[in-house]
């Protein structure tokens, strides 16, 4: 019985955890590239992920114009 409680206790804390880091990766997307809400919210976490990922690539090697077409689809 306990170690029930504590796999639940670790299930819960797991997704509170993946919720707040998806969260933070929906928020810095919305604030500094001024992406829609709406359609950030139907991506997956591992495409929400290479979207980022992809944007940070496009911005480190100064693509500016690679770096619009990416975002334009999701504002």
């Amino acid at each position: 019985m306990v170690l029930m409680l504590l796999f639940l206790a670790l299930l819960v804390l797991y997704w509170i955890i993946h919720f707040q880091i998806r969260a933070s990766r929906r928020r810095y997307l919305i604030e500094t590239y001024g992406i829609s809400f709406q359609k950030l919210r139907k991506l997956k976490s591992q495409e929400l992920k290479l979207l980022r990922n992809r944007i940070d690539a496009l911005r480190k090697s100064g693509d500016a114009y690679g770096l619009e077409e990416l975002i334009r689809p999701y504002r």
